[in-house]
């Protein structure tokens, strides 16, 4: 779902729904002003803006005593289906309900903290936890290890997404980029959960610290590689997947990929060679081996492109892992689509692609973009 489309989410029809919600168990609520409030010039807002608008209306037609607040929003929310966090664009409509307690929660986080955590079994609470991660740490980090061991996977997913020290739309948690050993003492708690999902939040989590603390998210990888624990393993290598790319020994030693010093290109190829913007380039060669032991390789690539002011960008792509013994040759081929995106333009000129093996590169071969018909 593109940006556009999660932002209608917020329609006036879901407002409707929010407002019978909410009058169903607390029939003193305005909902007919909720509503004209909620809904103004709706269309002309983005995603989180809807959301502090329906929250800013709920702050005028709920009660003023907190507790009795949040309790209404708790029981409006409904029975659990079992779903949660960011799995389902369904519970996005609870959104503004955990932003009303970010927002007005803050004087008495212990009713706030029990309510997110009820909250979260519809809505992630991910967003909403972190202001009180900053401004009451001493309430709610030991909060965050109890959760680590709730029964519910959901509440154990938010004691790792609430702690990521960037959360992709969430306000950055700068003492964890700082010093994230505390969020570290939680992914050790989690890194081999049960759970598919939680594990995901904690492979994020460790791939946030690896930006800014890279020898401390390798020594942790460390550690729970060596537990043997498939589970666990499966965290590490989501969990190194930035350091991977940018190449970082310790982290491909980690994960097995050693050698590839001696690994030589032959007849690397593009087709066509010349690509227009909008069409795919396919790319062609031979890798073949001159180590003296069997290796295990990660292959990737990195596009050098050019932007708007002439300068070039570069990105790495994934492409294949494999295992090459002495003087064994394979055919590898990869292919790139040069379609427009909104992350990403593309402008005409001589770009490249640049091989990279085991985090070092092993040739780079240029092609020419040219504009569409």
């Amino acid at each position: 779902m593109s940006d556009n489309q999660l932002k209608t989410i917020f329609n006036q029809e879901v407002i409707t729904d929010l407002a019978q919600r909410i009058k169903k168990v607390f029939p003193l609520f305005d909902s007919i002003a909720f509503e004209q409030d909620a809904n103004q010039n709706l269309d002309f807002l983005e995603l989180k803006q809807r959301s502090t608008q329906i929250c800013n209306a709920l702050r005028s037609y709920l009660p003023s005593d907190f507790q009795q607040a949040v309790t209404i929003l708790i029981e409006a929310m409904g029975k659990d289906d079992n779903s949660g966090g960011l799995e389902g664009y369904y519970g996005f409509r609870f959104m503004p309900f955990l932003d009303f307690v970010a927002a007005q929660g803050l004087d008495n986080p212990d009713i706030a903290l029990d309510s997110l955590e009820k909250m979260t079994l519809h809505f992630s609470a991910e967003f909403a936890i972190r202001p009180f991660i900053l401004q009451h740490p001493n309430t709610t980090l030991p909060r965050l290890i109890e959760w680590t061991s709730h029964q519910d996977w959901r509440v154990r997913r938010l004691a790792s997404e609430g702690s990521r020290p960037r959360l992709p739309w969430g306000m950055q948690l700068k003492p964890f980029i700082e010093d994230p050993s505390f969020v570290i003492d939680i992914l050790n708690q989690l890194y081999n959960d049960s759970n598919l999902i939680v594990r995901r939040s904690v492979a994020n989590n460790l791939n946030d610290i690896a930006k800014d603390n890279p020898d401390l998210a390798v020594k942790t990888a460390q550690h729970w590689w060596d537990s043997e624990n498939e589970l666990a393993r499966w965290t590490v290598r989501h969990g190194l997947r930035t350091l991977v790319k940018q190449g970082h020994q310790e982290a491909l030693s980690i994960l097995g990929f050693v050698g590839g010093d001696n690994i030589r290109v032959e007849n690397f190829c593009f087709q066509p060679s010349v690509v227009m913007i909008g069409d795919e380039l396919n790319f062609f060669c031979n890798l073949i081996s001159e180590e003296l032991k069997n290796v295990h390789l990660v292959v990737d690539y990195v596009l050098h492109r050019i932007l708007a002011n002439g300068k070039l960008s570069k990105k790495v792509f994934k492409l294949r892992q494999i295992e090459l013994s002495p003087g064994e040759k394979i055919t590898l081929s990869g292919k790139h689509k040069f379609k427009q995106l909104s992350t990403r333009t593309y402008y005409p000129g001589i770009h490249s692609i640049e091989l990279i093996v085991n985090g070092r590169s092993i040739g780079k071969y240029d092609f020419e973009l040219i504009k569409g018909f």
